[in-house]
């Protein structure tokens, strides 16, 4: 048909007019279905360009794939099936488990004055439910009479970074964004058979009295506004741990440095609460921006003045 179009064209309108037949049935090409098209051709082009545009609006979740990946999970690429990871549910009341997650309520690490139970107890209470040193975790959870959000599960990861545990990871998110992706729940925890716990200890993650008051580290009180302007640490900057949380969920990279923009990556960090449970919530952003940072509490810091 477009052969015939243009025979007529240039027989009738001469050679001058040529360039402008040509101009039409490529115009008329590209606007007409080519006979035999099929669906799946069309539906093809569509998606490229829908993938295209997806990809502009998830850059920053890209990046932050890239940035996170080794310590953050999305729900997503917990293959529960064939997983080989212990998931750690922290929460100390939890209703509903990923699946095959086991119950080990963060508080259960934490004595009766907010201080971390003695090694020995804490790997004791792993080993009882079933992890072992060399396993891969997952952790998630929260702890919804202290406020939420997912402080008690990074401060279950930074206590197993302190004992020595490399293979360790946290759920980007919580329970509820599991849900929210079609993902089942079970309405009890996983058991497992008892193991042994042999930590190694990383001292360095834990800030001592005198490391403090040493003037080497930069201090962050990770508390509210209200409680630092109460009292805090000598030279101590005020980042409320709920500042690097976006939901329930920890800020993009970008995002992180814009707020921790204020410190000396070469010098290293100390962060404190009342108890230091939330001041892993900023001592895990820091850690991975590359930080060397410690956790602290206030508690311990009033207990060393007397």
């Amino acid at each position: 048909m477009f052969k015939s179009l243009a025979m007529r064209v240039i027989r009738t309108a001469g050679c001058s007019l040529l360039l402008a037949a040509l101009f039409m049935m490529a115009f008329i090409w590209n606007a007409t279905p080519v006979a035999g098209e099929c669906a799946s051709c069309k539906a093809a082009g569509s998606s490229a360009e829908q993938g295209a545009l997806n990809q502009q609006v998830n850059r920053s979740d890209m990046a932050r794939e890239l940035g996170f990946s080794t310590i953050l999970v999305p729900p997503e690429e917990i293959n529960i099936p064939y997983s080989s990871d212990i998931i750690i549910d922290i929460s100390p009341r939890s209703t509903e488990y990923i699946p095959g997650a086991i119950s080990i309520p963060y508080d259960r690490f934490i004595d009766p004055a907010g201080r971390l139970e003695p090694i020995g107890e804490m790997t004791r209470i792993l080993g009882d439910a079933g992890v072992s040193e060399n396993d891969s975790i997952i952790i998630y959870g929260e702890c919804q009479p202290c406020g939420g959000g997912p402080s008690a599960a990074t401060y279950v990861f930074w206590m197993l970074k302190f004992l020595g545990h490399e293979d360790v990871r946290l759920l980007d998110g919580g329970i509820d964004d599991w849900v929210a992706a079609s993902n089942p729940t079970w309405s009890e925890p996983a058991r497992l058979a008892p193991r042994n716990y042999t930590p190694a200890i990383d001292a360095d993650l834990l800030a001592t009295y005198d490391f403090v008051c040493s003037g080497i580290p930069q201090i962050i009180d990770a508390r509210t506004g209200r409680d630092f302007e109460a009292g805090s640490i000598p030279g101590a900057i005020n980042i409320p741990y709920t500042s690097v949380l976006d939901g329930k969920k920890i800020r993009d990279q970008s995002e992180l440095e814009e707020i921790f923009s204020d410190l000396q990556r070469e010098r290293p960090v100390v962060v404190y609460t009342n108890t230091g449970v939330k001041a892993s919530m900023i001592w895990l952003p820091l850690c991975l921006l590359g930080y060397d940072a410690k956790v602290y509490a206030w508690q311990d810091w009033k207990a060393d003045q007397w």
